[in-house]
């Protein structure tokens, strides 16, 4: 008697849907892809940002000296230096920097107290830069009330306006927080 073998494996037909399906697939999520990846990175972009802001008042406050935060670039890319406001034994003239990053598509724009715009209208990328911030040996930022320094700084992605904002937010008082302008009202990302 003759016995036959049963062939096992994938047709070619078989292969052929897959990879088409899987096409469909990634052509309908790419975009979508992509989307999330811009927001994420404005995301990253102001909670360094705010990191950035929180550290500059720590040091003011443990070298018990006022020191300013200083946003670098004209065209608002990332890119600041954090640095003494006198130069002393305890306090050098550049403490820390950040060089500007020139190969992002993130742009921050600021503005001050006097000129703050409604939260749904966002501040034009490199808008009042290059900008900064002093923090006295309190920790508190008083220029910020009187309209001298920045009070927002908005953070988007140059590829449109597709991508979500972020807000960051200065206080007089030195506090700094972030909010998202499309936030609904009671969401704690809520800008207020």
């Amino acid at each position: 008697m003759h016995s036959r073998r049963r062939q096992e494996g994938v047709t070619l037909a078989e292969v052929l849907i897959t990879l088409s399906v899987s096409a469909i697939v990634l052509a309908i999520g790419a975009p979508a892809m992509g989307q999330w990846v811009r927001d994420i990175e404005v995301r990253g972009s102001a909670s360094s940002l705010l990191s950035v802001l929180q550290a500059a008042r720590a040091e003011a406050l443990s070298r018990n000296a006022a020191v300013r935060l200083e946003l670098t670039d004209a065209q608002g890319r990332p890119g600041w230096r954090l640095e003494c406001v006198q130069v002393s034994a305890r306090c050098p003239a550049v403490i820390r920097q950040e060089p500007v990053n020139t190969g992002t598509a993130i742009r921050w724009g600021t503005s001050a107290q006097a000129g703050l715009p409604a939260f749904d209208v966002a501040i034009a990328a490199g808008k009042g830069m290059p900008a900064g911030i002093r923090f006295d040996a309190l920790g508190a930022a008083p220029a910020v009330a009187t309209g001298s320094d920045i009070a927002r700084v908005d953070i988007t992605h140059a590829s449109g306006a597709n991508v979500r904002r972020r807000i960051v937010l200065i206080a007089a008082r030195g506090m700094a927080r972030v909010c998202d302008p499309s936030a609904a009202i009671g969401h704690p990302e809520h800008c207020q």
